[in-house]
């Protein structure tokens, strides 16, 4: 990797921070990193903004930075008691405009369904709704609350920060970075795709700091990252990278807690963009991040799309493992049936345990344990699948 080097990024404005928006987390977070306000203090004033996309790793003259093989969006910076995130820096970046065209030429390949036709661009702006190697404020300032939230009730109901993302500052980029980027992206773009990159950043550009225990490295890039380890078997080699059984503990555990506080994992209208439990998300260290998918129990209206998303959140996590657990192996979906055998003995490992942990904290939501109490398995199928498979709305006025 190369040597990190940086310039500092005055913000235009300081949109969100945790001093001022969330005292509670930062006297939490204060305890255990040191010189926290120090940090903070300098921050406010101007952010290290990356000299290039492309991954690096090595000392500065203010700590240890690096950005691992496909953070594209975001770095780190290493400390005592965790690291310091920071994304949406990469507008600022020497590299960008070449970043760019490479992301324009790039076909995304889905497992089982082939290359797209969209470049890697394209599947930003049109997939995800989001602006190629750019965080539009809106989207600093729902992930800083939105983790904010869920922190606060973690550390209100268990005494301590969850291994999730805790956010310290969301600024607003000056409206000539916005403009600068997006006519970079001009010609790389269909009209579409512009349209969407358009409305997303109506608000101007961004970027987040947040805190996270550890450098987080996604179960989706411990293929490249354990490649170099030889022949071994893949449990051996992901043993030395980290704890696997301490890592599914920890996230069939905090799966539970967050649905014991009230929250779902995933909501509806983020899928094929992304839940924090799936495994572009999902930390090998046991935590995860990107939790602007997380959506509170309470603004979830009606059962039938309080039970998509709770089987949601079931099938991202079990996928996860299973992915995790077996490595870059070929297409689990080939082998049987839909589910295979092997999404098959997750589910039946997997969901007697997070039933058995929320039970433990118990939750408030009257709906989560009816979805997992044990019931006679007729009246219960009857009854869910009904609801999950309604038949059509009649459209008498139309025919």
């Amino acid at each position: 990797m190369n040597a990190p080097q940086f310039t500092q990024q005055r913000p235009q404005a300081i949109a969100w921070d945790i001093a001022r928006d969330a005292p509670q987390l930062h006297a939490a977070l204060a305890a255990g990193v040191p010189a926290l306000d120090r940090r903070l203090a300098q921050l406010r004033a101007a952010l290290p903004c990356a000299a290039s996309v492309a991954p690096f790793s090595g000392a500065a003259p203010d700590g240890d930075y690096v950005r691992p093989y496909r953070h594209l969006r975001a770095f780190y910076q290493q400390l005592p008691g965790g690291v310091f995130a920071f994304k949406g820096t990469e507008p600022y970046a020497a590299d960008r405009d070449a970043h760019l065209r490479t992301l324009a030429e790039f076909r995304v390949d889905y497992p089982a369904r082939g290359r797209s036709l969209f470049s890697a661009a394209e599947h930003f702006a049109l997939v995800e709704q989001k602006t190629p190697l750019a965080l539009g404020l809106d989207e600093a300032l729902d992930d800083a609350r939105i983790a904010s939230a869920l922190q606060a009730a973690h550390l209100a109901r268990f005494g301590e920060l969850a291994r999730l993302p805790t956010p310290l500052l969301a600024i607003a980029w000056p409206r000539s970075t916005r403009d600068e980027h997006l006519a970079a992206l001009r010609p790389l773009l269909s009209q579409r795709a512009l349209r969407i990159v358009e409305t997303c950043t109506q608000s101007g550009l961004g970027a987040l700091v947040y805190h996270y225990p550890s450098v987080p490295i996604r179960v989706a890039h411990l293929p490249v990252e354990l490649a170099t380890r030889g022949d071994e078997p893949w449990l051996q080699r992901l043993a030395k990278r980290t704890d696997p059984a301490l890592a599914v503990e920890r996230w069939i555990d905090l799966v539970a807690r967050l649905l014991a506080l009230g929250w779902l994992p995933g909501r509806t209208d983020h899928i094929g963009i992304g839940h924090c439990v799936e495994m572009q998300n999902a930390v090998i260290d046991g935590g995860f991040v990107d939790v602007g998918s997380v959506i509170a129990m309470g603004q979830v209206a009606g059962e039938r799309a309080f039970q998509e998303m709770l089987l949601a959140a079931m099938a991202d996590l079990s996928k996860t493992i299973r992915h995790f657990i077996l490595g870059p192996a070929p297409d689990a979906e080939a082998e049987y049936r839909n589910p295979s055998l092997a999404m098959l003995q997750t589910l039946h490992r997997v969901l007697p345990a997070l039933a058995e942990r929320v039970a433990l904290h118990q939750p408030a939501d009257p709906r989560l344990l009816r979805a997992l109490a044990r019931r006679a398995p007729f009246d219960a199928l009857a009854e869910e699948l009904t609801l999950l498979t309604p038949g059509a709305p009649s459209m008498r006025q139309h025919t």
